[in-house]
């Protein structure tokens, strides 16, 4: 209730602070005014009215759910990225101002906000599609190497999160995920929640893309959005494509010596990592738990590296400070603490506005290699 309360009023603060500068010293008819404040607050609330519109009328879904849904999305992005493009103006401005304190770059000149309102607009809209494009691009790979004792023979595993598939993703940006992950040649694959992003009725087309993953197995546990989206239905459906679902449990890899184990989203489920990891013994032990926020207060000992997503990278700069903060210090990479490991993808898709800035989708390569005693 407290983060809605206070997104609510950063969401209204923003629609005031963006209007009044957009129109507040403009001369615009009455009509443009309007039409100005009614498409920041569409933009702004489109999560709300798109929930609204994919459970109305069968005819409003469909092709023409889909293309409103990723240009709400994308108005949603941009008007973000505005607001943040005023504000950070605004500040520069003034502070250049009372430094100067030359009247040609006074701050209440009209002729100068319209004629910087355009060059803001403009700017944003390129920033907006530069976000689109990398959001869509391949996933960088990340490198990890391990030596152990315990590993009896070299394995290697590919470890993606946070794919957000539904019905309006497109088929070739599935692909190209699909694509660099069976690039990598992996032994097992590990999928850690945020897959799917919406209700099997509607996404179960677009996830049965995910049959093409190239492994001996895929594991794979729940993150927040599989919950949103009916979790034990989707469960099923893993099942189906012979994913290996790891809830509260793990299993042996052969000999390998490598135990892999998962828990659901420690924000959404109850995770319990004793029984997870009762029957690993001594093995290398993985740990997949879609969000990294429990890392720092769990007993090192029960596992030896976790893999999460979960905060995208931040996925719209600056929101990576934010981001950070929210995840107990953690937002991309690797960590390390008490001898364990954490990395922390930013995930392979997006979340809501289809766009990314300084947030670059990646997944993790885990080349696990024995060492001698």
């Amino acid at each position: 209730m407290v983060f809605f309360i206070g997104m609510m009023i950063f969401v209204i603060a923003s629609i005031a602070v963006t209007y009044k500068t957009l129109t507040g010293y403009a001369d615009l008819s009455a009509f443009s005014k309007i039409l100005i404040l009614l498409v920041l607050t569409a933009s702004w609330f489109s999560p709300m009215w798109l929930r609204w519109l994919r459970n109305g009328p069968d005819f409003l879904n469909g092709t023409f759910y889909d293309i409103v849904y990723k240009l709400g999305y994308f108005m949603m992005g941009f008007v973000l990225i505005l607001t943040i493009l005023l504000l950070l103006r605004d500040i520069l401005w003034h502070i250049i101002y009372f430094i100067s304190r030359a009247d040609a770059l006074n701050p209440d000149n009209a002729r100068h906000i319209n004629f910087l309102n355009v060059i803001t607009l403009g700017l944003t809209l390129l920033i907006a599609f530069y976000g689109v494009y990398e959001a869509h691009k391949t996933p960088d790979v990340k490198e990890i190497n391990i030596t152990d004792s315990r590993i009896k023979e070299p394995m290697k595993f590919v470890m993606a999160s946070d794919f957000h598939i539904n019905n309006s993703t497109p088929k070739w940006h599935i692909q190209k995920m699909i694509d660099v992950i069976n690039k990598q040649n992996p032994d097992y694959i590990l999928l850690v929640g945020d897959i799917v992003d919406d209700d099997p009725a509607r996404g179960l087309k677009k996830f049965q893309m995910l049959s093409k993953l190239k492994a001996k197995k895929v594991y794979i546990s729940l993150g927040n959005h599989e919950y949103y989206h009916k979790p034990y239905a989707w469960m099923i459906e893993f099942n189906k494509l012979g994913f290996e679902v790891l809830h509260n449990s793990g299993e042996k890899i052969g000999e390998t010596g490598i135990y892999v184990g998962g828990v659901p989203d420690v924000r959404t489920d109850r995770a319990n990592y004793k029984r997870t990891f009762e029957d690993a013994g001594d093995t290398y032990k993985i740990l997949l738990s879609h969000s990294p926020t429990s890392f720092k207060m769990l007993d090192k000992k029960i596992f030896d590296i976790q893999f999460s997503g979960h905060t995208h990278g931040g996925q719209i700069f600056p929101f990576q400070y934010i981001t950070k903060k929210a995840n107990n210090g953690y937002l991309a990479g690797l960590y390390e603490t008490q001898g364990s490991h954490l990395f922390v993808s930013r995930g392979a898709g997006y979340w809501g506005p289809p766009m990314r800035i300084l947030a670059w989708p990646d997944i993790a390569v885990l080349n696990a290699e024995p060492s001698k005693k």
